[in-house]
């Protein structure tokens, strides 16, 4: 009582004014005078060095996340909320700290300030907690002559251009118009095109290209044989009408997207409902929605209206496409944690959709680009006002599900109508009160020598406690979690507080500059929507994206669809069209294509279906000296480019050429069992994972994708790098490739299933097992010369394999239990309750040593043929 009066007392004493934002953050017109700023140097920050930096400033810890060295985050606070209210020093944590009262944490911890220092802090935060604003160089708040110029002259900032379509000398060789700005392009170099490919080698390419898989044997031969003109174009209809095409160009998007299942970090924490917004984007390309709604769904689906609680709920997934980045929860300070998470959705936006490399003016002035930094806090205040729906939080050192939050996830269907029940509430209130008690006996021995001493099981005495935590929590989650009692996802919605944002000082996210109006990048040629003051603008910049007069979006996609079909981008660098970027081969196709595809109503398959059927897709992948050396990169596609496979296509055509491909759709992802807990890359919930992977039947888009976690059969063939808009994978021939080829569980399992199924054809005779292996492996049956050679490896195999001795079985071992953990009642839990870093997910199918040994040494000689034919370079290369 006596000290609460003290704190009245001294808020009374300070000097009453109206609370105002001052200081860093606040309206350079609106700066603090110069008195508030003198009484400040003088008697507050003084005080807060002497007697609060050592805990909570940007060179410590910052103890429960609080810094106190910048106004923000005084105002933001930290684990415990604000710790300065400015202009109510009488509802500041600060204050009531200071004061020692009875239920706040008693600040500075070994002594306590002095009635007069208490005083002066609360006349500070009474009078606005003035604070010093910082300076911004004049070239982030200004646009120079440069930026109009570049905006005036390069190319990718210019309306799209109605170009006519060249004429050309040989009339019989194009197809449409894309074929005669192609070969105007050549006659212009003195070059002419290569000749078609034959029908084996197109629909090989056609089938990889579009659906991600190699033709069956039947396929080929039905087209080979097919004479009617429009032969190719059935193939091209049913493989754009095959669920497979969805599947192979949503991963396209995955890429773009970032896309992952966990959050990565130096704590890699699961996202356990990221495989929704996986599904809507393999939907979303097999139904052909339109690339433009495609977009404004997953910047604003939440936003948008719907016709259906279906249609909400589906709209709400989209929003992943903010949500599912990399990030860092083991930041500790709440404002970079946030500031971060807003450069990188920046980024996706800007790299992802447009083309553009936004995130260089988060600390200055784009460097190449019309970009000033006001813009893109313009951005950064339509994000700093949405609500990033990712489930994790951030959390310095955290254990157990510190990192888990599951008030920031998107719940879909209908709310279920609140009703009264006693019972429940009582639950919770007994679950609450369990979870709380064992939280505080972990926080009483964590780091204590009692709770480090190591245990016969070589954990520390601290972990049973951790663990006994754990339960408790995941039993109070069974009974309030929505991911439990209902369906959730990942996703974005409007914050509580909508509000524009200020520059941050050399992208330093506590050092507020001048606050910028919430908008869109000034380089793009497209008329900005006016923000609503109570709404994000994520709706407006959704709109503004896909708006036809802008040039980007359309270029952009346009020219990702070349560089799929056609192995390079008319843009090579596909996801940076600044002046840092490659200039396009053909610009004025590049404008055709994209004001075609809007014209078309932004049809994926259209723009795919446009560009298979030209005359220069069908090209041969044969050289010509002259060519190489007026073209060597093939900028001006006189042939076809050959192209590696990528890792999902080699997996995948491996277990299809074996008859083990399944290519139906999982039910969610091995990851939606996981607990929003770190998981490290050692652990055995982490190999369990990984063993999942490698014993899955599913097509590899399926596959669990953790951050740092990739599967073998993906991460040697140069995997998407998951934290970043991913347009254009690298292509890289190492050693490693050759020995997955050679050791890895699944070629060696899937050649020999693969021998099986040859062996099984008792009707063929092993010439004609010979023709059906290469046509399943390579889409080809062999050469006169390749079949000797292969009967010739097949004796010889079976031979030496009949000489050796069977090897002994090696024995299975047994897994130690967990240990079980006592309930309140000193019952004890079964383990599999147990939250549980190391926890091991049951693996269906094992990958067992054993199970790879084939059954005879005519088997053996069989499956080593196979395995020869899938490490081919023709196996793995489409021409």
């Amino acid at each position: 009582m006596i000290q609460r009066s003290f704190l009245t007392l001294a808020v009374a004493l300070a000097v009453p004014v109206a609370a105002a934002a001052v200081g860093e953050g606040a309206d350079p017109a609106a700066a603090p005078d110069a008195a508030k700023l003198e009484f400040f140097e003088k008697k507050i920050r003084p005080l807060l060095v002497d007697n609060c930096y050592n805990c909570h400033s940007a060179n410590t810890k910052a103890a429960s996340g609080l810094r106190v060295d910048d106004r923000k985050g005084l105002v933001d606070g930290g684990d415990r909320g604000a710790a300065v209210v400015p202009g109510k020093p009488e509802e500041s944590l600060l204050l009531q700290s200071v004061g020692h009262l009875d239920d706040a944490p008693k600040m500075p911890p070994k002594k306590k300030l002095g009635d007069e220092q208490v005083a002066d802090l609360a006349r500070w935060v009474a009078e606005g907690a003035a604070w010093p604003v910082a300076k911004v160089a004049a070239t982030q708040i200004t646009d120079d002559a440069k930026y109009a110029r570049l905006r005036a002259e390069h190319w990718a900032w210019q309306p799209l251009k109605a170009a006519a379509v060249p004429e050309v000398r040989d009339a019989s060789w194009p197809r449409g118009d894309v074929d005669r700005f192609i070969l105007a392009k050549l006659e212009g170099a003195g070059l002419a095109p290569v000749g078609d490919a034959d029908r084996t080698a197109l629909i090989r390419r056609a089938t990889f290209d579009l659906t991600g898989l190699p033709p069956t044997p039947e396929e080929t031969s039905a087209f080979v044989a097919d004479e009617a003109a429009d032969a190719f174009a059935k193939v091209v209809d049913r493989l754009l009408a095959s669920p497979a095409f969805g599947e192979r160009w949503g991963r396209h998007w995955l890429d773009v997207a970032r896309y992952a299942d966990s959050t990565g970090g130096s704590r890699n924490v699961p996202y356990p409902h990221a495989w929704r917004y996986r599904d809507y984007v393999v939907d979303a390309f097999n139904r052909d929605k339109p690339f433009d709604r495609f977009v404004r769904e997953q910047v604003a689906g939440d936003l948008l209206p719907a016709a259906s609680q279906a249609e909400k709920d589906e709209h709400a997934v989209a929003t992943g496409f903010l949500a599912i980045g990399q990030k860092d929860v083991n930041q500790r300070f709440k404002v970079r944690f946030v500031m971060d998470n807003v450069d990188e959705q920046i980024d996706a936006v800007s790299r992802g959709i447009l083309g553009v490399t936004a995130s260089c003016a988060r600390c200055h002035d784009h460097k190449f680009d019309p970009i000033p930094t006001k813009d893109y806090y313009a951005l950064a205040g339509v994000f700093r006002s949405t609500d990033l729906c990712a489930g994790v939080r951030n959390k310095m050192g955290g254990g157990g599900l510190d990192y888990y939050d599951n008030a920031m996830l998107v719940v879909l269907g209908e709310a279920a109508a609140k009703k009264d029940d006693p019972a429940l509430t009582a639950k919770i209130a007994a679950a609450t009160k369990a979870y709380e008690e064992a939280r505080a006996e972990f926080q009483k021995i964590r780091g204590t020598p009692e709770g480090l001493k190591v245990q016969a099981n070589g954990r520390p005495y601290q972990f049973q406690f951790r663990m006994k935590m754990n339960q408790r929590q995941n039993e109070l989650l069974e009974l309030t979690d929505p991911a439990v009692t209902g369906q959730v996802a990942l996703g974005v919605r409007d914050a509580k507080e909508i509000a524009d944002t200020e520059v941050r000082i050399r992208g330093e996210a506590e050092k507020l500059g001048p606050v910028v109006p919430r908008g869109f990048l000034s380089a793009v040629p497209v008329k900005a929507p006016e923000v609503p003051s109570n709404q994000s603008g994520r709706l407006e910049l959704a709109r503004w994206l896909t708006d036809p007069a802008n040039p980007l979006t359309s270029r952009v996609f346009a020219n990702r669809a070349w560089r799929h079909l056609f192995g390079r981008g008319i843009v090579k660098t596909v996801d940076n069209f600044g002046l840092n970027g490659d200039a396009p081969s053909h610009p004025e196709l590049l404008d055709h294509l994209a004001a075609k595809f809007v014209a078309d109503g932004w049809s994926v398959k259209k723009l795919v279906r446009s560009l298979v059927l030209t005359r220069a897709y069908a090209l041969s992948s044969e050289t010509r000296d002259a060519n190489v050396q007026a073209d060597p990169a093939n900028r001006l596609v006189w042939r076809h480019s050959p192209r590696r496979l990528t890792g999902e296509e080699i997996r995948d055509a491996t277990l299809a050429a074996a008859g083990s491909l399944d290519p139906s759709r999982p039910p969610a992802s091995p990851t939606k069992a996981l607990k929003v807990v770190e998981l490290p890359n050692n652990s055995p919930l982490a190999r369990g994972i990984l063993d999942q992977a490698l014993a899955s039947p599913h097509r590899s888009v399926y596959l669990p994708l953790l951050r740092g976690l990739t599967p073998t059969s993906l991460e040697v063939f140069d995997f998407a790098e998951q934290g970043n808009v991913t347009g254009d994978r690298e292509t890289t021939t190492v050693a490693t490739q050759a020995l997955y080829f050679l050791n890895d569980p699944l070629v060696r399992r899937q050649s020999l299933r693969l021998a099986e199924r040859l062996l099984a054809r008792a009707e063929l005779d092993d010439a004609g097992r010979l023709d059906l292996a290469y046509r399943l492996a390579l889409g080809r049956s062999p050469t006169a010369a390749e079949s000797d050679r292969g009967r010739a490896f097949l004796a010889e195999y079976e031979s030496a394999a009949a000489a050796q001795p069977e090897p002994e079985p090696e024995p299975t071992p047994t897994p130690a239990p967990a240990p079980a953990v006592a309930a309140a009642d000193g019952a004890p839990k079964p383990p599999a309750q147990v939250i549980d870093p190391d926890q091991v997910i049951p693996v269906d199918a094992p990958v067992k040593e054993e199970a790879i040994r084939a059954s005879s040494p005519r088997a053996a000689a069989w499956a080593g043929f196979c395995q020869a034919l899938i490490g081919s370079a023709e196996f793995r290369y489409v021409r």
